[in-house]
């Protein structure tokens, strides 16, 4: 290819944005950085603006201490990360905001760009019927950044959907696989960010260690790939070098292995076939290598389990699970209840009807939002001493 790819970062100082942006130092003869934004970190953002000359800089939550002279395009606030988003023309959006704040960009992406790299999982979870129906609406190519949802799309696309009878999500199962009850009922904050395999943000990793993460992205993969229930299936695989897996209708299994490095599937998103990759990741070594598979204990992961239940319900299900999750987390980062409170909050909230039909962003937000302030309640009633 003769030209630079026009690439637009959204949440470039978070784990993913950062690999992203670490990724793309290498290849800067084929990738041009058009527009990023950051939430706060406005340091981190102007470093990433200057080093890598980038003409349009978002900081979506505040505005920036010092004169901006440079010659660059400076947006603010959440309206200005709106306009950038319509603004600026480029080839692929990366989508890398944390949480339920990167919905409504994810909305102006699909209705202004042909091609969104997606990291950001609660689009689809919260946009379910709402995003497939706009993705198509509009044409958009979505390349799914979760390693696991990276590894099914090429899977599939290498065998053919037609052939799939069903994909098998993999997941570590985080620092307290093989804890007892009794355990449970006394993890840290600190033991809950310490993930054995990946080097993630707060948020994500106590998703991880109670693997709420997991239920978000069987979720996900329904809407993706369009499997229903019975066709999703999580394994604990504690090594995170399988990164998920397809079965055929033949019987066969296929997987994608590699490093636990999200470097790999945030640039097969970004590239989307511009040039050919070439050391992403270090090689696989296979000559002292041990994989482990095990079913996951719905006693053990109870928010996985009720994952499964809210797609399988689907409407606001979905969308209630990932309000309540994430008022729940946050309380628990605060240290305001314990690890275990984190999944009893939720299933409090799931007890009531979310059967509202979803039609527009306005009605996820009026779900969403009901499910926050129900669990904010719960916080209360579960508030540490």
């Amino acid at each position: 290819m003769g030209y630079r790819k026009r690439v637009m970062i959204l949440g470039c100082t978070g784990s993913i944005g950062t690999t992203a942006m670490q990724s793309l130092d290498s290849l800067r003869s084929s990738f041009d950085i058009v527009a990023i934004s950051a939430h706060k970190n406005h340091a981190k953002l102007l470093y990433y603006a200057q080093s890598f000359n980038v003409p349009n800089v978002c900081l979506s939550g505040g505005s920036f201490e010092i004169e901006q002279t440079d010659g660059r395009c400076f947006y603010y606030g959440s309206s200005g990360l709106l306009d950038m988003i319509r603004n600026v023309e480029c080839d692929v959006v990366l989508n890398a905001i944390s949480g339920s704040a990167g919905l409504e960009p994810t909305f102006e992406i699909l209705s202004h760009h042909t091609t969104l790299a997606l990291a950001n999982k609660e689009s689809i979870v919260m946009g379910g019927d709402l995003f497939t129906q706009t993705v198509k609406k509009y044409g958009v190519t979505v390349y799914p950044v979760d390693s696991e949802h990276s590894t099914i799309d090429s899977l599939i696309k290498a065998h053919g959907d037609s052939h799939v009878d069903s994909v098998i999500l993999t997941a570590s199962g985080g620092p307290f696989r093989t804890f007892t009850p009794r355990q449970m009922a006394h993890i840290t904050i600190e033991q809950a960010l310490n993930h054995p395999t990946w080097n993630m943000g707060a948020k994500i990793t106590i998703d991880s260690a109670t693997l709420a993460n997991k239920g978000l992205e069987v979720i996900e993969a329904s809407y993706l790939f369009g499997k229903n229930v019975g066709s999703i299936d999580v394994v604990i695989h504690p090594q995170s070098v399988v990164h998920s897996f397809i079965r055929m209708k033949n019987g066969a299994l296929y997987a994608q292995m590699s490093p636990p490095d999200m470097a790999l599937p945030i640039m097969n998103a970004l590239n989307g076939g511009h040039i050919e990759l070439k050391d992403i990741v270090s090689p696989l070594d296979l000559s002292d290598l041990t994989l482990r598979f095990e079913k996951f204990d719905k006693n053990q992961f109870p928010l996985l389990d009720m994952a499964f239940h809210c797609l399988k319900s689907r409407k606001g299900y979905p969308i209630a699970f990932n309000g309540a999750n994430e008022t729940a987390v946050l309380a628990f980062l605060k240290k305001k209840i314990s690890f275990i409170s984190i999944s009893a909050i939720v299933q409090e909230v799931l007890q009531h009807s979310w059967s509202e039909q979803i039609t527009s962003i306005e009605d996820i937000y009026s779900v969403h939002r009901r499910a926050n302030t129900m669990a904010q309640q719960l916080v209360e009633r579960y508030r540490i001493e």
